[in-house]
Order: C-alpha cells, then sequence, then structure tokens
C-alpha cells in the first residue's frame, strides 16, 4: 500500500497482528504509545491529550491537543495523516476495552477517512474492517471465511460482489438494511466495487486485499 499511515490507539493491541513495513509512517494516539512501547517500536510522531497515557512522553514529534474538544485522538491522528497525503491508515487499538462508544467512534472514523478520498483500516485480532469511496477490493483466491458488506453513511450505489458465494451486479446498498452481511468466500478471486458511496467491509484474516 502506498503511502500508509499507522495509527495505534488505546484499545486492544496484539503484537502478533502488528504489521508494517519500512516506509510507514507510525503515530501513537495517546496511550497507543504504551502498546508501541511494549513491543520495541518508537513512532514517527505521538498525537494525544494524554488523560489516557497519564504523562506527556519523552519524544522529538509530539503534538498536543486540548483534553476538550471536538476530536477523539484518533481523529485527529488521522487529519494529520490525510494532511501528510495519506492514501491508507491502518488503525490498531480502535476496538475493545470498556469504552464502546469509542468503537463507534472509530468505525465513523473510518467514514470520514473514506469521505477524504483515502481507504482506512481497523485491524483487530479478530477481523480487518475496511472503508472505502468509488473503489474496488481484489481478494485473491486464497482467502477463506465470512465476508460483510454494509453501507454505513447513505446510499451506496452501483455495487458489484463478484466472485464470493453470494454474488450481485448494480445493486444499491443502504444503511437501513443489512443486505450484505454473512456473505463468504469460496476459493476464487473475489472483486467488490462501489461507484458512487461508501461501503465497510469486514473478513476475518490478517491480510489486505488489493486497491484498484
Amino acid at each position: 500500500m502506498k503511502n500508509n499511515f499507522i495509527i495505534v490507539g488505546a484499545g486492544d493491541f496484539s503484537e502478533e497482528i502488528f504489521s508494517r513495513k519500512k516506509d510507514d509512517f507510525i503515530i501513537a494516539a495517546d496511550a497507543g504509545f504504551s502498546h508501541l512501547s511494549s513491543i520495541g517500536v518508537i513512532p514517527d510522531m505521538v498525537i494525544g491529550d494524554f488523560d489516557s497515557l497519564g504523562e506527556i512522553p519523552s519524544h522529538p514529534n509530539i503534538k498536543k491537543l486540548p483534553v476538550i474538544k471536538d476530536d477523539t485522538d484518533i481523529i485527529s491522528s488521522v487529519r494529520t495523516s490525510l494532511g501528510m497525503g495519506a492514501e491508507t491508515i491502518c488503525i490498531y487499538g480502535a476496538t475493545g476495552g470498556n469504552r464502546f462508544d469509542h468503537t463507534i467512534a472509530n468505525i465513523q472514523t473510518l467514514q470520514f477517512i473514506a469521505e477524504n478520498n483515502a481507504v482506512g483500516f481497523i485491524i483487530d485480532k479478530d477481523f480487518i474492517m475496511c472503508a472505502f469511496k468509488n473503489k474496488t477490493l481484489v481478494f485473491d483466491e486464497t482467502f477463506k471465511g465470512t465476508f460483510s458488506l454494509f453501507s454505513l453513511c447513505g446510499k451506496a450505489e452501483g455495487v458489484n460482489i463478484r466472485g464470493l458465494s453470494y454474488e450481485a451486479e448494480n445493486i444499491v446498498l443502504t444503511p437501513d438494511f443489512p443486505l450484505g452481511v454473512s456473505n463468504s468466500f469460496k476459493g476464487e478471486t473475489a472483486e467488490i466495487s462501489v461507484k458512487n458511496g461508501i461501503l465497510t467491509a469486514i473478513w476475518y484474516e490478517n491480510r489486505f486485499p488489493d486497491i484498484k
């Protein structure tokens, strides 16, 4: 993935699913700094109000946010990433914990990423969630398991689902009916595309599709 940014938040985090490449830009969002420190990774930037971390960490590139603000630490990190030219943004530590409201906020943040013409991912130990606008995801034939597709922020028009157990051509998905839930890979290349709108996909392998 080109111009890939990684954001690590304060939610559930597992070293075994964390993946980075040499050119990835890594941002620790508040207590995400502790997660990265625990696996010996030094982020390129640290952003937050540091209410979760409890202190301002020692780091040469810190963006200190006020405690009273409209943006979460993660969406502030997303804004910074987009401003630096991010094309894909992978968010770890975005789910779990005792703040389900933050999980919902982070799912909304994926929609914000897509609306700004990038592709956003939430990487959990059990699944990957991806939001994309007017693009195509291509999964090779080795992907297995369940695949679900949602429109969470308005109509998604011109949706094509090819190569999955349940296929569709030029359909419309809406936020008020879960038509795309519980599909599955079937051992062939799968393509999921949308002509006009944002789709949110979930699959249960720690691997990424190609993006067109």
